[in-house]
């Protein structure tokens, strides 16, 4: 046997192998892609597309100085054994794993101490990790991205969609830079399925490229060439023959007969089966490879199974193991019930099951594969084209070596362990003794335990049986002497009826005399009715009477009704002309506003602030408020000041007179961390105030107050009192040397005035976790404090003493909790699904509403002003608003930003504010559902947390800084005049307001000529 084997065999095609057959293809695929940029190269599975990008097109593209990325596959999820014990569900959820997936494939052309961290990588965009690694490889020139197999991103989680789009809204960002191509290759019937996302490139993935099975002069060369090159001669008739053999079909005539004809295309994996195993069985010393070399390869399934037979076989003698455990190794874990390939992760010693000797010996002969993934080992099989060859071989394998127990057992677990699969009777007696005799798989275990438990069951059902058949002839019996002594009953009875006829004849003899007796009476009665009849006449007399002041009142009553409804009448007329001039007034405010986006586009700044005003003057509804702002946006006005950096702040607090903020902040983070894992926490007082700039614009300051910390314990959570009175914190005593368990969690309180402590400490937990998921927040009454901690448990402790009252366990992890406005309700989210859960304040019993929404994750909560409006922030950007009473989506919004880690309404309920964890704020209105301005981006880290002033007039977010937003209507009104800087002139005023007299708009400045 020849050691230099030519043919590649089952497997792809490396970069420093030669590829033949295909120059015509790479030579049109090269200049498409050079002309085009972004192709979608596809193909039926095996005709090779990926030896053609690897050995073919990706050298090809080097010498036309292009900087060729790794290839990519978007398939890798969360390595679980890189999971710290420190991160919670939502930290391992907060990434896109496309985008992650894609991120560690460009990774491996690095050396593992050059390569990116995890933790960072799960955090960076597509374009955001390309622009960091090109200045960090001082790379210039064109790039080139290859991704291999991309109908994975098809037929992974079908349900995924909201991630899949996310990751192509990358994809659209990264390619839209000139500077890039792109090829994606996948499986053609795969195609159609990228309708969907295909708008998101900026080709559409126009420009295909179909690659066609092997033509048969390429399927020649294909077999010649690679002998040729290795010194052997692979003869034209041989190379003939097995073309023809390998392109022939069924193919089925119109009177029913099938036919084999020779058809047009032959697979190359195929191919490169036969020829591998041809190369392998010719002797080493043997320069020709004829017909007759042809004849011990057989049929492609037979070479494939044969082929795969012997590598399995050699591989357990090298070994020393059963041939039934690689066996069932393929059978079961690299293989799919659905018949698809699976993957398998390499282990320290044995990888499910199989011990990593033999997988590496059976990498060696390319029936399987392995590929590297965030510095892991993962196998599958080489090809799809083997499943139907290794099922088959592995199916008569196991009929010839396996005992009638075995091969029901086998049978059992394949189908599903279902119980018409279980021995019975004799069959189970003999399935016991062969039982003794062999060694037992854990699978053959269960099967023979199950096989007994079913034994014993059903002799239980028989014992149950010939009792209940006992039970029935006994009651049959009872029965049989119950209707004896019925018949003896009946009998008596009957002669107790014939005296009772007696009896009765001498009554009726009794009742003849009484009647004469009553005949006498019924005459003195009919005279007593003549004078009840006169009696009559006189009340019915009366009745009339009473008859005629009842209509009397009717007709009064009918009066007053009229009168009401007239009332009634008028009032609607009034009410539907309240609401005709509240119509019309809201017409002319959307055709100003409408006004004012046309003089903005034509880039009269001035005017279009000035119609911006007006509108907003007539009614403050969602589009008027959207072009106030918008004009307030661009130029910035919106942003009143900010802090310097703080630390990452996940709390947000004003006081009762809104002019200070109350702030939780982490520091000393390790880089690249989360903040549950910085050593000191504080919490701040921040204090601000307006200043009159020499232009005579109002600024703002902000500055800070006073600082509370403690090196010896870590800040977990901070809340104020409803009145804003106290500050309510959780701290943690680590233990030592420990920082990811708290020793205790205690509940300390500070006057938010002075900052000073107050009352005493409170234990609420001890040995918990240290995630710094601890949250906390107050009834609105300030009679009960709501505690989650460890993600478990949310605790009710009554704030007169600080005892727990009630304890609610969160089966679905708390990542936020709020009050109801009326205290009534408590919800919260919990970060791992769509689920909501109520707790009834009253009786304290929860209940769960899942969402039926396709967003991954639920993590942030807000009420509304009203308490029947619930603002849900997703995991992939998805906002949605609940109705309470209905129990319905109302809204579904989407800016394209990142996870939604907090929201806001203002007190008036027109306006939410959402954080996202890629460093914007998004505002919306609340009635539109409509974002009120462009996503704004001003802080250095995640936005964790919002309030709103309690008058509306201002909101404060915290990311790495605090920072203060005009939210006043009354100050984006004089800002915008400002920004005017003069009112309507005479000739624009009669353009836009004809028939009405002239007036000053913006008061500072003088009237318009």
């Amino acid at each position: 046997m020849s050691i230099n084997n030519p043919y590649v065999g089952p497997r792809s095609f490396s970069r420093a192998e030669t590829l033949y057959g295909r120059d015509h293809e790479l030579r049109i695929l090269t200049d498409r892609l050079i002309s085009e940029r972004i192709v979608l190269l596809h193909s039926p599975s095996g005709a090779g597309k990926t030896s053609l990008v690897q050995a073919g097109l990706i050298p090809q593209l080097v010498s036309e100085g292009f900087f060729v990325h790794p290839a990519i596959r978007v398939n890798a999820e969360y390595p679980a054994d890189l999971i710290k014990a420190t991160d919670t569900i939502n930290d391992l959820r907060r990434f896109n794993r496309y985008t992650f997936s894609t991120l560690l494939s460009l990774e491996e052309r690095y050396q593992p101490e050059e390569r990116t961290k995890l933790n960072r990588l799960a955090r960076l965009s597509f374009g955001d990790y390309l622009a960091l690694r090109s200045i960090e490889d001082q790379r210039e020139g064109p790039e080139f991205l290859i991704f291999d197999q991309f109908e994975e991103i098809i037929s992974i989680d079908s349900n995924d969609r909201p991630a899949k789009m996310a990751f192509f809204s990358q994809l659209r960002t990264v390619l839209k830079n000139r500077n890039r191509w792109a090829l994606f290759v996948m499986r053609t019937d795969y195609v159609g399925a990228l309708e969907p996302y295909a708008r998101t490139i900026p080709t559409y993935f126009s420009n295909t490229f179909h690659l066609e099975l092997l033509g048969v002069k390429a399927a020649q060369d294909a077999i010649q060439q690679p002998a040729k090159k290795a010194g052997v001669d692979f003869t034209d008739a041989a190379a003939q023959k097995l073309v023809d053999d390998l392109r022939r079909v069924q193919v089925q005539s119109l009177d029913g007969s099938v036919q084999s004809q020779l058809g047009l295309y032959i697979e190359p994996v195929q191919l490169q089966v036969v020829c591998y195993r041809i190369w392998e069985n010719k002797s080493a010393d043997k320069t020709t490879i004829d017909e007759q070399d042809l004849a011990s390869v057989g049929d492609v399934n037979q070479s494939l199974a044969g082929y795969y037979a012997a590598s399995v076989s050699r591989t357990a003698e090298v070994i020393g193991i059963p041939e039934r455990s690689i066996r069932e190794w393929f059978d079961r874990k690299l293989i799919t019930p659905e018949g698809t390939r699976s993957l398998v992760r390499i282990g320290t010693e044995t990888s499910e099951g199989l011990p990593n000797k033999a997988i590496r010996n059976l990498e060696n002969t390319h029936l399987i594969r392995s590929e590297k993934r965030a510095g892991q080992i993962w196998y599958e099989l080489a090809h799809d084209r083997l499943i139907e060859p290794i099922r088959s071989d592995n199916k008569k394998w196991f009929e010839t070596h396996l005992n009638l127990f075995q091969r029901q057992a086998h049978l059992w677990v394949e189908q599903g362990k279902g119980e018409g699969l279980l021995l019975r009777g004799h069959e189970l007696e003999v399935a016991e003794q062969e039982a003794k005799t062999i060694s037992l798989t854990p699978d053959e275990s269960a099967f023979l335990v199950a096989c007994r438990l079913l034994r014993q069951r059903e002799q239980r059902d028989r014992n149950q049986r010939r009792i209940i058949f006992a039970g029935l002839v006994i009651s049959l019996i009872l029965f049989f002497v119950a209707v004896f002594f019925s018949i003896s009953a009946v009998a008596a009875n009957r002669s107790f009826e014939v005296e009772a006829i007696k009896a009765k004849e001498a009554s009726t003899q009794a009742i003849a005399q009484q009647s004469t007796a009553q005949a006498a009476s019924t005459q003195a009665i009919a005279q007593q009715s003549l004078a009840q009849a006169a009696s009559t006449q006189a009340v019915a007399l009366q009745a009339t009477a009473q008859a005629a002041s009842a209509q009397a009142l009717i007709n009064a009553n009918a009066a007053a009704t009229s009168q009401a409804i007239a009332e009634i009448e008028k009032s609607k007329a009034n009410e539907q002309e309240k609401l005709a001039l509240e119509q019309k007034r809201s017409a002319r405010a959307n055709e100003l506003a409408a006004q004012s986006i046309l003089a903005q586009n034509k880039t009269q700044d001035s005017l279009a602030n000035l119609l911006a005003v007006e509108a907003f003057q007539i009614v403050d509804n969602s589009r008027t408020r959207i072009q106030l702002l918008s004009a307030l946006n661009t130029r910035g006005r919106l942003f009143l000041t900010n802090s310097s950096q703080t630390g990452i702040a996940p709390y947000l607090a004003f006081d009762p007179g809104g002019q200070t903020v109350i702030s939780s902040n982490f520091y000393n983070c390790p880089e690249e961390s989360k903040y549950y894992l910085c050593n000191q926490g504080v919490f701040k007082s921040w204090q601000f105030r307006s200043i009159i700039a020499s232009d005579g614009r109002e600024l703002f300051e902000i500055t800070q107050a006073k600082t509370i910390s403690n090196s010896a314990v870590m800040l977990d959570a901070i809340t104020l009192t409803p009145d804003g009175k106290l500050i309510a914190s959780a701290f943690c005593s680590p233990v030592f040397n420990n920082i990811l368990r708290c020793e205790q969690e205690k509940l300390i309180f500070w006057d938010a005035q002075t900052l000073e402590r107050v009352g005493e400490e409170i234990l609420i937990a001890t040995n918990s976790y240290n995630s710094r998921n601890v949250l906390l927040s107050y009834h609105p009454d300030g009679k009960t404090l709501a505690v989650a901690i460890n993600d478990t448990t949310i605790l009710l402790l009554e704030t007169q003493t600080y005892t727990e009252k009630a304890r609610i366990t969160a089966r679905n992890g708390v990542a936020q909790v709020a009050f109801s406005p009326d205290g009534k309700t408590l919800v919260f989210v919990g970060g791992y699904d769509n689920t909501l859960t109520f707790v009834d304040m009253d009786t304290l019993e929860s209940r769960d509403v899942l969402i039926p929404s396709s967003t991954r994750a639920l993590i942030s909560v807000a009420y509304g002003p009203d308490g029947n409006l619930l603002a849900l922030g997703s995991s992939d950007g998805l906002i949605l608003f609940w109705d309470i009473t209905g129990n319905v989506i109302t809204a579904q919004m989407y800016d394209r930003q990142g996870r939604v880690l907090a929201l806001a309404f203002s007190p008036d309920g027109k306006i939410l504010a959402a954080g996202h964890d890629n460093y914007y704020l998004t505002l919306w209105d609340v009635a539109s559902r409509q974002p009120l301005i462009r996503p704004i981006l001003r802080h250095t880290e995640a936005v964790n947390s919002l309030t709103f002033s309690n008058d509306g007039n201002m909101l404060a977010s915290a990311g790495n800084e605090i920072i203060l937003w005009d939210m006043s209507s009354e100050s984006w009104l004089k800002k915008t005049c400002a920004l005017a800087g003069r009112n309507f002139t005479q000739s624009e005023w009669l353009q836009y307001f004809p028939g009405e007299v002239y007036r000053v708009t913006c008061p500072e400045w003088p009237a318009g000529r």
